[in-house]
């Protein structure tokens, strides 16, 4: 029992270390872009958790991934290709650890439910913005 509490303490600490070096990278950038990056990354950990512990259903996860890959694509246009890739780098390296993988419980499937609708939402508000402009385009 001390060896799991253990493990999962140590989970905490490295996902913890990850967001802490993706918010202080986030931070050197404008206030809008750090606000957006930090965004950005929790949905990138709770992606990278999801596959890792599989929390979502598939038809969910399908979703989550075309979500993520619509918020991929706006930021391509607005945040530097280097700051992008830091912060799906960094999301990479936190969910990928092993020390992480066995960390999959309550806390776990919240966090990865909390990013699924944090990236549905945003990727709702990003098509909505995306055809509200196009509609007005030439009038």
């Amino acid at each position: 029992m001390k060896g799991c509490a253990g493990r999962g303490l140590r989970t905490l600490a490295l996902l913890g270390w990850a967001w802490g070096a993706m918010a202080a990278s986030a931070r050197e950038t404008g206030a809008g872009e750090a606000a957006t990056l930090e965004r950005y990354a929790a949905v990138m950990l709770a992606k990278g958790r999801n596959e890792q512990c599989k929390v979502l259903d598939e038809s969910r996860t399908g979703q989550f991934d075309d979500d993520v890959m619509a918020i991929t694509k706006q930021l391509q246009k607005r945040v530097p290709a280097q700051r992008l890739l830091g912060v799906v780098l960094n999301a990479t390296v936190a969910t990928e650890a092993p020390e992480s993988a066995a960390g999959c419980d309550e806390a776990t499937r919240r966090s990865v439910e909390a990013g699924s609708e944090e990236a549905r939402a945003w990727a709702e508000q990003l098509r909505r913005g995306r055809s509200r402009g196009n509609s007005t385009q030439g009038k």
